[in-house]
């Protein structure tokens, strides 16, 4: 009898080791579904990369009927070769008369030549009248410099609209160009060329701070290993750049000044609430951003898929009004925005989207409705600061106050040239050539 009961106790004792160890296991999954629930209602992070398979929506070249595309034949050729041919290629044989004639047009570059070096000789007269000296302006060189116009314009497009780092600028022009120059030498010319540019840049802050309509937006800079930001105001015509310590409205509110019956087109950042204050303008929030999202918080919450899909039929219906809407049609749209203000969420995330949208920024959502020339997003101006991102990605930023002056002005001129549909070379150097 004893035997059977030290069996018996044997057999609970090893049940109820099974069974700690299974409930050991149950509560280290139920920790880690808590850390998953965490992270979907928090938002998964930026670093956490998810396996997708993307679905091809068609299949890769041109659609069926597609006209080809070719490059078109040029207006002017500089030589006309005849080819001639004594003997057969193939067996060396006699030929006969020409039969026909066939063209091939060959585009190619110059080769490689080295520098044009000009010595001046540069007479000095005096003038009784102004009673000094005075000599002749060299042509195409700024003053000081010891490069000329072209190669001097040609290192700035380099490193702001191709945004190459100086040791690849010093060995591309020695390859391409049989020109030697140093990195240091390029920064030089850099500055010399922000200070020659000087006035053209106060001119493009001059008509963005006069443009009815204009977008704005800022991403990150590093200058000499401190956090800085870049603040870019775009429009049609022209795109001005600043680069400064702060992200506040203090940055750009002296140059906007009074703005009383103009509109700035953001992405809701508080700050610009407070320079609508500050400066009288009127503002028109960013639909894309606000569509965006929304689409963030469908995929992390499940009664979120409602708001996205609401306001992706409300944006449709004022796009179809734009530009032509009437203030009626933008009141139609405001109740719409009223209703689905009016729901509940058990989400914090989403109320405070919503709060944003349907409280903060209600007057801002249908500008573009009713005023033709204002735009539903904020593309143009994303567009611009996207040159910034990259040149940012290559270089890590600035490493002194020179060069991120530098930045902002030459960026400033080739953007406004590109936006003006000029060649930005060939009208720097015409802007240049003209005030020497």
């Amino acid at each position: 009898m004893l035997s059977t009961e030290q069996e018996r106790i044997h057999e609970l004792e090893e049940e109820n080791k099974r069974l700690k160890k299974r409930v050991k296991e149950l509560e280290e999954e139920f920790e880690e579904h808590k850390k998953e629930c965490a992270l979907v209602n928090k938002g998964t992070p930026a670093f956490v990369k998810q396996d997708i398979v993307q679905k091809m929506h068609r299949s890769l070249g041109a659609p069926k009927g597609h006209k080809g595309y070719w490059r078109k034949i040029p207006e002017r050729f500089d030589f006309v070769k005849p080819l001639r041919l004594l003997a057969c290629p193939c067996c060396d044989g006699k030929l006969s008369d020409v039969q026909e004639v066939r063209e091939r047009i060959i585009e190619d570059l110059p080769q490689i030549q080295s520098p044009i070096v000009t010595k001046y000789l540069i007479e000095r007269r005096y003038c009784a009248q102004c009673k000094k000296l005075v000599d002749a302006e060299v042509p195409d060189a700024l003053p000081g410099a010891s490069l000329g116009l072209r190669v001097m314009l040609l290192i700035a497009f380099l490193k702001i609209r191709m945004a190459m780092p100086e040791h690849k600028i010093v060995e591309f022009l020695q390859s391409a160009h049989a020109f030697s120059i140093s990195p240091a030498e390029v920064v030089c010319v850099l500055d010399q060329l922000r200070r020659a540019f000087g006035s053209h840049y106060a001119k493009i802050e001059q008509k963005i701070r006069n443009a009815p309509v204009k977008g704005c937006d800022e991403t990150g800079w590093r200058l000499n290993g401190k956090n800085h930001w870049v603040w870019a105001m775009v429009n049609d015509e022209v795109a001005w750049y600043k680069v400064h310590r702060r992200r506040s409205y203090k940055v750009i509110k002296p140059v906007l000044q009074d703005q009383t019956g103009k509109l700035i087109v953001h992405d809701r950042l508080p700050t610009y609430n407070q320079l609508a204050a500050e400066t009288g303008c009127a503002q028109q929030v960013c639909w894309a951003h606000i569509l965006r999202d929304s689409k963030r918080l469908s995929k992390n919450y499940e009664e979120a898929k409602t708001v996205h899909r609401r306001l992706k039929t409300i944006f449709r219906k004022a796009k179809n009004l734009a530009p032509h809407g009437t203030t009626h049609d933008v009141e139609k749209l405001l109740a719409r925005i009223d209703h689905f203000g009016a729901l509940h969420f058990e989400h914090k995330s989403i109320r405070t989207f919503r709060n944003s949208i349907c409280k903060k920024h209600r007057n801002n959502l249908f500008q573009f409705v009713t005023k033709p020339g204002v735009p539903s997003t904020n593309n143009g101006t994303e567009r611009a600061i996207r040159k910034v991102v990259i040149i940012r990605k290559i270089s890590n930023g600035s490493r002194s106050e020179k060069g991120a002056r530098i930045l902002e002005t030459l960026l400033s001129v080739i953007e406004t040239l590109r936006l003006q549909g000029k060649t930005p070379l060939e009208e720097m150097h015409r802007l240049l050539a003209s005030r020497a």
